[in-house]
């Protein structure tokens, strides 16, 4: 939960609409492209299926620090069934908060999102200027619209609205206008594809935060395959802490060429409790963690 140096997006605060930077310029380095890791291979590829068996549920995408790099990370959030799928979606991202306390977004509330597909995945959101006024560098405001175009393009996906054949693209319209000038860096002039190397490389997919499960659960997610191991492990929660001795660990086979992204299932019991559950690369790196309840 790369490279990059995070010059100011440490000191975060909960707000009633999200998490928003305390300080008033969320910063990364110019060279934000974040293509390749130290071994010279993608760190992520294309993000696991976003559809859901559940229509009750949106995809959200959120940022998340990984090492010192921000990286984008997925949550499932509850749908109201508005009628405008990808537009809820988009707006969740602005006004909701996370369930995961290590993600955060840099989006302000939008007082209005909609949104429209055309037959060849062209999907246009039309989103007030009243979100974009977090100051970024050009780092930061990559990622934030990549964000939406994450959010916009899963929404849309998960709502069974997209042709088969033709590969997503997102429009973005401001005010009902083209041509904003996101944050100040980023240009919405022409249509926006995934940037594919900005997903992290770990993602637990379920349990999500804050879950409560039987004892009989299974941990699945995504990992990107590297030379360092893939390992899971499980600690309990005391006084609010994980506790330094797993009470089960292991590691993963992932079925995939190096550099390429695939799913994990591992199925695990515990006793009633409270849990840290992990998934990492060698002795830490590129984590993603989640608490559950275990009933």
């Amino acid at each position: 939960m790369s490279l990059l140096l995070l010059a100011a997006a440490a000191p975060l605060m909960l707000g009633s609409c999200g998490v928003v930077a305390e300080l008033p310029t969320t910063s990364m380095p110019n060279s934000f492209s974040g293509s390749a890791s130290a071994e010279g291979r993608p760190m992520a590829v294309s993000a696991p299926a976003e559809a859901t068996a559940s229509k009750v549920v949106m995809p959200v995408y959120w940022l998340g620090l990984n090492e010192s790099d921000v990286q984008l990370y997925r949550e499932f959030l509850p749908s109201d069934n508005l009628g405008d799928p990808i537009g809820e979606a988009v707006r969740a991202m602005t006004v909701e908060t996370p369930r995961d306390g290590d993600y955060f977004t840099p989006w302000h509330p939008a007082s209005n999102v909609t949104a429209s597909i055309s037959s060849k995945n062209v999907i246009t959101v039309d989103i007030t200027s009243d979100a974009f006024k977090a100051s970024l560098d050009a780092g930061m405001a990559h990622r934030a619209v990549q964000q939406l175009v994450y959010t916009a393009t899963a929404a849309a996906a998960n709502a069974g609205l997209t042709t088969a054949g033709f590969s997503a693209s997102v429009v973005v319209l401001v005010d009902g206008k083209a041509g904003y000038q996101a944050f100040g860096h980023e240009s919405l002039e022409q249509p926006l594809v995934r940037d594919a190397s900005l997903p992290a490389p770990i993602w637990i997919i379920t349990p999500q935060e804050g879950e409560a499960t039987e004892t009989s659960l299974t941990i699945s997610g995504s990992a990107v395959v590297r030379d360092e191991q893939l390992s899971w492990s499980v600690e309990p929660i005391t006084n609010g802490r994980p506790e330094t001795t797993p009470v089960a660990s292991g590691t993963i086979r992932l079925d995939a060429s190096a550099g390429e992204t695939a799913l994990f299932d591992v199925p695990v019991k515990l006793e009633p409790g409270e849990y840290s559950l992990r998934v990492f690369h060698g002795e830490g790196a590129n984590e993603d963690s989640k608490r559950i309840t275990v009933y």
